[in-house]
């Protein structure tokens, strides 16, 4: 058991680490449990001592309602005619997650159904591990040092078009023009990669322009990372950038197919900088790789 002085101390010198990194005051007390229990190789339930005291000590020391926050992302997934969002919990440690319990708003009824189906809950799994290695990947990029400045400035963009893209996907009224979002994200992630290995410059991108089929191929090889080619293999899904100027409604099918890839990249970036990847622990090697 941690003394309260060793705590503190602890928690002083962390807190000069984010606030010298920039990490926003609502991601410091999630951020510092994580390196907590990294650093002293320990669980700690949110219910801990330990833990109630990091948030304490961050909430007194941060602005007025600066710690309201839900979940660490909420991704997007289609069932049953209908999209509902994957919510990522707040977890750190060891601790054990019902993947079905993260589809928050699903009623009970779908949700058995959905269990029930050995081939829909393999898909929703491959999905749900991607939310999740992205959700806490992401994360861990932002408040480290992992990235060069200017490829962590391409990853904010390609969230900010992700979760801008699954809000409107989970509108009452689904906007299917969410997939030239999608398609965004999809684009910035690659060039992050980019501009992290080859530090491509603004012209050199130009040069690249809106070709996702070329920034997937040249990010597998570069990085040698094979869900990079199969990326590439599947972009002629999005339609193209011109796109944006027309009033089409694609359908409901195309969008979910888009989701998925967006989700697989934005996964795949993240999973390449840090260590979350959950595939081997979740995903059953006999159902193949992914």
């Amino acid at each position: 058991m941690i003394s309260t002085e060793v705590l503190v101390a602890w928690l002083e010198a962390a807190n000069r680490r984010y606030s010298t990194a920039g990490v926003p005051h609502k991601g410091r007390p999630f951020t510092a449990l994580s390196d907590f229990t990294r650093e002293h190789r320990c669980s700690v339930a949110f219910d801990d001592p330990t833990a109630k005291a990091i948030f304490q000590w961050f909430y007194e020391r941060s602005p007025p309602g600066a710690h309201q926050v839900g979940s660490i992302y909420k991704g997007v997934y289609f069932y049953d005619t209908a999209f509902w969002p994957v919510c990522v919990p707040i977890i750190f440690g060891e601790v054990s997650v019902n993947a079905i319990d993260c589809l928050e708003t699903m009623p009970s009824q779908i949700a058995q159904m959905l269990g029930s189906s050995h081939q829909d809950m393999w898909t929703y799994a491959v999905h749900w591990v991607n939310c999740m290695d992205y959700g806490y990947g992401q994360m861990d990029l932002e408040s480290s040092q992992m990235l060069k400045p200017r490829a962590l400035q391409f990853l904010g963009a390609a969230h900010s078009e992700l979760i801008g893209a699954n809000a409107q996907l989970l509108e009452s009224r689904p906007n299917v023009k969410a997939i030239l979002g999608l398609r965004m994200a999809t684009e910035i992630f690659l060039k992050a990669v980019l501009v992290q290995e080859l530090e491509l410059t603004d012209e050199q991108l130009r040069k690249i322009s809106h070709k996702l089929e070329d920034a997937a191929t040249r990010c597998a090889e570069i990085t040698h990372e094979k869900a990079f080619a199969e990326i590439a293999k599947r972009v002629s899904l999005y339609p193209p950038v011109a796109a944006r100027y027309e009033d089409t409604a694609w359908p409901t099918a195309n969008v979910w197919q888009a989701t998925t890839l967006t989700q697989l990249t934005a996964a795949t970036v993240t999973r390449l900088y840090t260590d979350r990847d959950m595939r081997a622990t979740v995903l059953s090697p006999r159902e193949g790789s992914l």
